[in-house]
């Protein structure tokens, strides 16, 4: 039976806030052989006590290392991570995630090594540590440390050196006076030298996306045939002879036309998985954690309505829920992998049923680990065998690892916005080659699982056309729909996407201004807002649209940075652009046909594609109207009025946007 609460009381003072007991030899020797966890990793037991130099907590790969410590920093270090792991800030707070405790004690870890240098083993030790001393230990540690070109060094040891302070194992606040005095300036030129990543050009998207859909298609044509074959070798399982499965799970029971069958259907359904995960970071904006944890069962249906359940891991016993709003496609490519998923769950369970003994102790627990651990993206699916595996972090040698599937050529199109947006550069990593460089025409784009949420959100500001306002409003339906209230990390989630969003508001709005400026000196502004948009800028520029000749500014582009910075109300629609914002009661409107009429309502030629659209689509439905049975048709008058009404509009505004092109 694990132990972890009688760590934590031997450790820990806890009493709304969270305190270290201090160091004891007789009190280590006692703490250190309790157990903390007991669990099933992919082809191995854990067993995780206290006193152990390296911990792996369930559900996750990584571990935090404790080696080459004094026994009195090995033991605060501990003893602040169970703290972070079960309690967090304070008594009943929310714990913190495994990869956050996981940087915060590595850095301590490597505060603490420094500090060993001059005798000093463990970080209470600097409570009455003489100020000059401190100074020259942090001033060489800064120089030693290279801050100067890894600046991310000081804001990562700040952040930890917040938790000490909060544990109290360190009271004196001139220590952390002097720390934040010699690492604070390197923590803001971290700040000024972070790169966002980049997202991904729209061209290589569409490519991606349509590939992905094509692959799902063809495994799903093949899938039948497949599964018959795999759950052919599944039945023959029990005949086998138990020596055959004494190295590995290979079941050797195909004649050579049955491999060759099985060939032609294998590869697509083998590629299905890495297909099905670009699929889900695309339509969902979920991070590459929460995608990994989704299980078998994520894929919802309700009401014509398609959702993704994923697991999120707690801290302590147990998983919370989210639920994501995705689209039909990916929500029948998850469906489609969780039935593969199912043929290697049942091959598990047979061989352990028939074959345990016979098995190599790996292999077996390896069988375990698929059954107890249900991921939708943890199996391997091979040929004729078995093997469940856990994808914690992206790896390069990984299914996870995108370019490995895709090699996109960028175009001077694809850097052209990739320099609007202010990232065109390869990697934000620092150990990439790319990092920070350019790309050049030609270039393969490097894909990284993170861009997608980044894109996901450019994805919605750009097709809204930097409708800020009505992105908010879809997140609060999110909410509504989903069990966000189980999760607080999932309305974290969930705000990190809005944030995300309000990142490209600037840069959208001026786009919109620019685009509305351009459409005005060309005459083709549609709308009443548009037709007094018009006036306005012809009385600001002094009747020349041309050059921006004015007072006020000396230039098109000085107007549109004033315009882009004091425009606070407005928002894009599909069809238009907004000038009420807020203050407009039609959100997302799918009858448009009062929008013209108002006087904040402006469409630009870049709207007349949706228009022409409307305009085909209203034509088509009346003429199915006209086809109706008399008493149908008076059933249905509203309808009709409803498609009559955007029609006239849609006439309305198309002779706006092209008139002056007709007399051209």
């Amino acid at each position: 039976m694990t132990r972890i609460g009688e760590a934590v009381d031997q450790t820990l003072i806890i009493d709304g806030v969270i305190r270290l007991r201090a160091f004891d030899e007789n009190r280590t020797d006692k703490v250190n052989g309790l157990l903390l966890w007991d669990y099933l990793g992919t082809n191995r037991r854990h067993i995780i006590k206290f006193g152990d130099e390296s911990w792996r907590s369930p559900n996750n790969k990584l571990a935090i290392a404790f080696n080459d410590t004094s026994p009195k920093l090995a033991y605060q270090l501990k003893a602040m991570a169970l703290g972070m792991y079960t309690q967090g800030s304070r008594e009943g707070m929310d714990p913190l995630s495994w990869s956050t405790i996981r940087l915060l004690i590595s850095y301590l870890k490597r505060f603490g090594t420094w500090l060993k240098r001059y005798d000093i083993y463990g970080l209470d030790e600097l409570n009455d540590l003489p100020e000059l001393m401190l100074r020259n230990i942090i001033y060489e540690m800064v120089s030693y440390m290279n801050m100067e070109q890894s600046p991310s060094n000081a804001s990562k040891l700040l952040d930890a050196m917040y938790w000490v302070r909060l544990y109290g194992l360190i009271e004196n606040s001139s220590v952390f006076d002097v720390i934040n005095e010699y690492l604070s300036p390197y923590k803001a030129l971290n700040i000024q030298r972070r790169n966002k990543h980049a997202i991904i050009p729209v061209r290589v998207l569409k490519i991606l996306l349509h590939e992905s859909e094509v692959q799902v298609k063809k495994a799903n044509a093949s899938f039948e045939s497949w599964h018959s074959i795999q759950l052919c070798l599944n039945d023959k399982i029990s005949s086998c002879p138990p020596a055959e499965f004494s190295r590995d799970t290979y079941i050797n029971v195909l004649t050579k036309s049955g491999k060759k069958e099985l060939a032609k259907y294998h590869q697509t359904i083998n590629k299905l998985r890495r297909y099905v995960f670009v699929l889900v970071l695309s339509y969902t904006g979920m991070r590459y954690s929460e995608a990994i944890a989704l299980p078998d069962d994520a894929a919802i249906e309700n009401d014509g309505k398609y959702y993704l359940k994923t697991l999120l891991s707690k801290t302590t016993d147990g998983t919370q829920t989210l639920e994501w709003i995705t689209n039909k496609i990916t929500h029948d490519a998850v469906v489609l992998l969780a039935r593969v998923n199912e043929v290697y769950r049942q091959r598990a369970e047979l061989l352990l049923t028939h074959h345990a003994a016979a098995l190599p102790v790996k292999r077996r627990l390896n069988m375990k680990f698929g059954l107890l651990n249900r991921q939708l993206f943890n199996v391997s699916h091979h040929k004729q065998s078995c093997e469940f595996s856990a994808h914690s972090k992206a790896t390069k040698n990984s299914f996870t690892n995108i370019n490995t599937l895709f090699s996109i050529s960028v175009t001077t199109e694809d850097m052209e916005l990739l320099n609007r947006m202010g990232c065109n550069y390869q990697s934000v990593s620092s150990s990439h080659k790319g990092f920070k460089k350019p790309y050049k025409e030609g270039m393969l784009f490097n894909f990284t699982a993170h861009q997608f949420r980044h894109t996901f959100a450019w994805f919605i500001v750009a097709n809204r056309l930097g409708d800020l306002d009505d992105i908010k409003y879809q997140y609060k339906h999110l909410e509504n729909s989903m069990t966000l209230v189980y999760s607080q990390r999932g309305y974290e989630s969930i705000e990190e996407l809005i944030k995300l969003t309000e990142s490209f508001s600037e840069f959208m709005v001026t786009q919109a201004m620019g685009d509305m400026v351009q459409a005005a000196e060309d005459g083709v502004l549609a709308g009443r807002g548009g037709q007094s948009f018009m006036s306005r800028l012809t009385e600001i520029l002094n009747d020349d649209l041309t050059t921006g000749s004015t007072p006020h500014f000396s230039n098109m582009q000085e107007l549109l940075f004033f315009a882009a910075k004091h425009t606070s109300s407005f928002r894009g629609l599909s069809h238009g652009y907004c000038t009420k914002s807020s203050d407009c009661k039609v959100r997302n409107a799918a009858d448009p046909s009062h929008c013209i009429y108002c006087q904040s309502y402006i469409a630009t030629p870049k709207h007349l594609p949706h228009w022409i659209v409307i305009k085909k689509r209203c034509e088509s439905q009346l003429q199915a109207f006209e086809k109706f049975p008399e008493d149908m048709k008076k059933r249905f008058l509203s309808f009709s009025t409803a498609l009559t009404d955007n029609l006239s509009a849609a006439n309305t505004v198309i002779n706006q946007l092209t008139i002056d092109i007709k007399e051209a």
